[in-house]
């Protein structure tokens, strides 16, 4: 009945309503998930149009021997390990055995101990060991921590006050997730991903500006609207949307995480009589969470920290939000939001005082920076010990979110 339903799918234009573009869709994913796999790995002699190939003949084969089975006989976990033994054939060391188990959070019950154990259990919220140093500069880790704890979270990508008229786009590298925000014709915003869907690239490079009426691909003859459905050329589909949502007027973005997830942070509201006065980005020779726990070690009355990678910081001079992204293993990047009062009696008033903040702001990245960058070459290499001074709490936490990554790895 199966292959009677699928010989008549073809020829019924309603089901290739509904499902085709998803079939598209699926497709450019998995595609796109190969290129990720094949550029992080350095395994740049793969075809990414043939890996991707390979995994769906394996996907469909699989389901469709599921299908013949009745549901006592079905043996999902057999299922995924054959997936991810082809995966492994391909990417030799990338899908071992510890990754058919997904990681139990760190802390929970029945959380795997023993010598590999770095969750708050075994190294003790007082006084007990860091992450390895290999940890601070690790390809395989870093892809983990990509998927499982900077793209679910919501990440700032600018403020309204940039987006003013129709056109106006912000762009934003978010853990490797390039995206695009831009106003439409009735003035709404759309959060897409700011990859060609033919070939991984970005269509915007700057990170502000202004669309005349559509956004294109020059290299491709694609042209998609500002809502980001295709209007011109041939191509897999529409761009890929990301969740949107403001608080106040900033504009934050993510690419996964639970679809209606709202961001529980008050502290954002802090900037809503605020706008932003500049934006920019250091390069730091050192791992995105090398900077994260010095904040997390040394915390300020001005500071809050907003898990995993934003730092904000408001004075009475002005207010600043740091957000830190890995760029690759063992460095990172950090992107400086400048924010200050927004009427003119305001700014004149607190002119002297925002001079002395940004002394005071420059002065300390300044030193966050070159003590983040010594941290790290001190890592690379160094024998893994315990640490004599007491671990705050919320160091811990950050640590045990990392530990629950490790122990997923495959075995060193």
């Amino acid at each position: 009945m199966w292959y009677a339903f699928w010989g008549e799918a073809s020829a019924r234009q309603e089901y290739q309503d509904i499902c085709g573009q998803k079939d598209e869709e699926f497709a450019a994913l998995v595609r796109e998930l190969m290129e990720r796999l094949i550029a992080e790995s350095g395994a740049t002699h793969l075809d990414a149009d043939g890996v991707a190939l390979g995994l769906i003949g394996v996907l469909e084969v699989l389901w469709q021997g599921i299908a013949f089975e009745s549901e006592a006989n079905i043996d999902r976990a057999a299922a995924i390990a054959r997936s991810l033994a082809y995966l492994r054939s391909v990417f030799p060391g990338e899908f071992g055995a510890a990754a058919c188990a997904a990681p139990r959070a760190a802390g929970a019950p029945g959380a795997a101990g023993g010598a590999g154990d770095f969750s708050p259990g075994a190294a003790g919220h007082a006084s007990g060991a860091r992450l390895p140093g290999w940890a601070y500069a690790d390809a395989g880790l870093l892809a983990a921590e990509r998927e499982q704890l900077l793209r679910p979270a919501w990440q700032l990508i600018g403020h309204e006050a940039e987006l003013r008229v129709t056109g106006d786009f912000l762009t934003g590298d978010l853990a490797g997730e390039r995206a695009l925000v831009v106003r439409d014709e009735r003035g709404k915003l759309h959060a897409l991903r700011n990859t060609c869907r033919r070939r991984p690239h970005a269509l915007l490079a700057a990170r502000r500006g202004r669309l005349r009426s559509a956004i294109h691909c020059a290299a491709h003859a694609l042209t998609y609207g500002f809502d980001g459905r295709l209007v011109e050329g041939s191509t897999p589909g529409d761009l890929v949307p990301l969740e949107l949502l403001r608080q106040g007027r900033l504009i934050l973005v993510r690419s996964g995480g639970v679809p209606g997830e709202r961001a529980r942070e008050p502290r954002w509201d802090g900037f809503a009589a605020l706008v932003p006065r500049a934006v920019a980005d250091l390069e730091v020779a050192a791992d995105w969470k090398v900077i994260v726990e010095q904040w997390l070690e040394s915390p300020q009355p001005q500071q809050h920290f907003v898990a995993p990678n934003q730092l904000l910081d408001i004075r009475p001079g002005g207010a600043l939000i740091l957000q830190v992204v890995p760029s690759a293993p063992g460095r990172s990047r950090l992107r400086r939001f400048e924010f200050s009062a927004a009427s003119p009696a305001h700014q004149r008033a607190g002119s002297g005082a925002r001079a002395a903040w940004r002394r005071q702001i420059d002065a300390w990245l300044a030193s966050q920076i070159e003590l983040a960058q010594s941290t790290q070459s001190g890592l690379v290499g160094a024998a893994d010990e315990a640490e004599s001074a007491p671990m705050v709490p919320a160091l811990a936490q950050f640590r045990a979110l990392v530990a629950a990554l490790l122990r997923a790895l495959p075995a060193r």
